[in-house]
């Protein structure tokens, strides 16, 4: 027996796109990511499409929380981006110790939280920090100086499995400047990675375009 697919679609905090030959979930309540098996997972991308799936499929995957109905919800859009093209100017500008210092600080806040608060939680309260940003420039000379500081904190700490609090504390600065940039979190399939970054527009504030390049986006904001 198969289902009509017309009233379900991803549940909260469901994130998924398409690595590869294979589709990778992210479960922000959860922190994790996760993939399904091929015959799940060509039932869900049935569901997600507009086409009917096997009853006990959907079933499996309404029970494990990553389909819901969609009756009287909100349809979730997902942000796009363009491709990024270029790196900031600023991340080879002048900043001060002051604000590199509170770069430092800033990032440590929110690994902890991260920790002890979950994905869930952060992304929720740099949601309401972002509402209040009014522009996309980083022109600027405060913005700027903030990215450049950024830059510099690498130095002081190893990059590696940080780019997630990294790229949350810079977009969570930024906004605190009146500036709205976008926290981007990739994926790729075989072998499986994850990365973060920040980016306005086509403009990649944290990295090179040609780092991630190698990653699909698969939750924006």
């Amino acid at each position: 027996m198969r289902m009509p697919a017309m009233h379900y679609g991803t549940a909260p905090g469901i994130f998924y796109c398409r690595a590869g030959s294979r589709v990778i979930f992210l479960d922000v309540n959860r922190d994790r990511y996760f993939q399904l098996g091929a015959d799940l997972e060509a039932s869900f991308l049935s569901v997600i499409e507009g086409h009917s799936a096997p009853t006990l499929a959907v079933s499996t995957l309404t029970e494990r929380g990553i389909l819901c109905s969609k009756d009287g919800n909100e349809v979730r859009q997902q942000v796009e981006l363009p491709v990024p093209s270029r790196a900031a100017d600023a991340l080879k500008g002048e900043t001060t110790l002051g604000e590199t210092l509170r770069t430092l600080l800033t990032e440590t806040r929110i690994r902890k939280r991260l920790d002890r608060q979950g994905l869930a939680s952060v992304i929720s309260s740099l949601r309401s920090e972002k509402a209040r940003a009014v522009t996309a420039s980083i022109d600027h000379r405060l913005p700027a100086r903030t990215i450049r500081a950024f830059e510099l904190a690498k130095l002081a700490r190893t990059p590696a499995n940080r780019c997630l609090s990294r790229s949350i504390a810079l977009v969570q600065r930024l906004a605190a400047l009146g500036c709205a940039a976008h926290l981007v979190m990739g994926v790729r399939g075989i072998p499986f990675a994850a990365h973060s970054w920040a980016q306005i527009g086509d403009v990649v504030l944290n990295d090179s375009p040609e780092e991630v390049a190698r990653f699909t986006p698969i939750f924006v904001l």
